[in-house]
């Protein structure tokens, strides 16, 4: 007798594949929240320090730099993977925000006024950028990690309950920050 496959398998990792991105998603838009002012103010310094952007108005260019982060965080998926198409073959597994704020430099940033130039391939943009938040972003996943084994310690909070969550973001509020709000 012959067997058809309905596609069952293809379903289960297509719905694992799109499960994972949503979860990575997530993550990173929380990630953003809760770094907002700190990834502004380095990718900042970063880009003029740098010589990435020249400009004899760097409070200009600042407040530039915080305007396409919160477009980034408010941008629909769609807009989102609109904007980032020219460059997402530019870097092996890129960091999404990375490439929103390296498309952001290259095609807003220098129609700017006070932006005089901005110097450096697509590449060295995108190292540049992609280095502040990896950095960020790893010292916001240590700080992760430690909330999470301070909470395992604690024998009267079970993992997945109500009481588990509130001190889970409790304890994360106190550690990290309140989120930015966009």
């Amino acid at each position: 007798m012959r067997r058809f496959d309905s596609g069952r398998v293809q379903d289960k990792i297509i719905n694992r594949l799109e499960r994972k991105e949503r979860q990575q998603a997530f993550q990173r838009d929380r990630f953003f929240k809760f770094k907002l002012n700190e990834i502004h103010n380095k990718l900042t310094q970063a880009l003029l320090m740098n010589k990435i952007i020249e400009t004899d108005n760097p409070a200009a260019v600042s407040e530039l730099v915080l305007q396409g982060l919160k477009k980034a965080l408010k941008s629909s998926e769609f807009d989102f993977k609109y904007f980032i198409a020219p460059i997402r073959n530019l870097v092996p597994r890129p960091n999404p925000y990375s490439l929103f704020m390296t498309q952001y430099v290259m095609e807003v940033l220098i129609n700017d006024p006070h932006v005089i130039d901005v110097y450096g391939t697509d590449e060295e943009i995108y190292r540049v950028i992609n280095d502040v938040i990896s950095k960020i972003n790893a010292q916001f996943e240590k700080a992760e990690e430690e909330v999470v084994a301070q909470l395992a310690k604690n024998r009267s909070l079970i993992p997945g309950t109500r009481e588990y969550e509130i001190a889970l973001d409790q304890l994360f509020k106190k550690r990290v920050g309140e989120p930015q709000e966009v």
